[in-house]
């Protein structure tokens, strides 16, 4: 061989992933097809050809179609809710609220976020199986969660005294209203716009839990 000649690069086995990483992959990739088709209407044959990988690789880390789908909401959930928090958590109420509701994303997670909860609200109103297993499996609990939460601040005088799950459902109610409006959106959502419009509704509640107080 010449002095000026490249050694030929050696040719060995392709790396293999970790099976941590093959999850991620199949959960990402599980994500895009349930958004594009449907529970029904996807396959597993489509999420393991999005991923890259081979089906037997997909049945090797998960069981089935359903256990896909409920890893996949489970593995993106903090999005929509950052509960159940530390019990040090000494924010004043306002800001903790604009931490539980993930007001703090930025434009690529929120985007991730509002994808989550409309494939979670569509495919429970079609597979309503789909909806009872979430629930079953503790997967979904965000206003059991959110409860918890109310009442640990009633109980530190953080919040006045009152109705924790009523609280609960209104909180959720004038958040997740926002987030996932009755009319389709003709344009990108306005990301800053949206924050404050949240937190003034946020604002609201806590105005009149003041007065509430203060009649007690």
């Amino acid at each position: 061989m010449s002095a000026t000649a490249k050694p030929q690069a050696v040719r060995g086995r392709p790396k293999t992933l970790a099976d941590d990483d093959r999850r991620a992959l199949l959960l990402t990739a599980a994500m895009t097809v349930f958004i594009e088709k449907g529970f029904a209407r996807a396959t597993t044959s489509d999420i393991a050809t999005r991923a890259g990988m081979s089906k037997r690789d997909l049945y090797r880390l998960f069981a089935d179609k359903t256990e896909l789908f409920t890893q996949t909401i489970l593995s993106r959930r903090h999005l929509i809710l950052d509960l159940p928090r530390e019990d040090a958590d000494d924010l004043p109420p306002r800001e903790a609220l604009r931490h539980i509701f993930r007001l703090d994303l930025d434009d690529r997670e929120a985007a991730e976020r509002d994808a989550l909860m409309n494939l979670i609200a569509r495919e429970s109103l079609q597979v309503p199986e789909l909806n009872a297993l979430l629930y079953d499996t503790g997967i979904i609990r965000s206003r059991e969660l959110l409860i918890d939460w109310l009442e640990i601040q009633m109980a530190r005088g953080t919040l006045p005294r009152g109705d924790t799950a009523s609280l609960a459902g209104l909180l959720m109610d004038v958040v997740f209203g926002a987030l996932l409006p009755r009319r389709h959106r003709k344009a990108p959502s306005d990301r800053t716009h949206q924050r404050q419009e949240i937190l003034a509704r946020i604002d609201i509640v806590l105005t009149g839990l003041s007065h509430l107080d203060h009649a007690d």
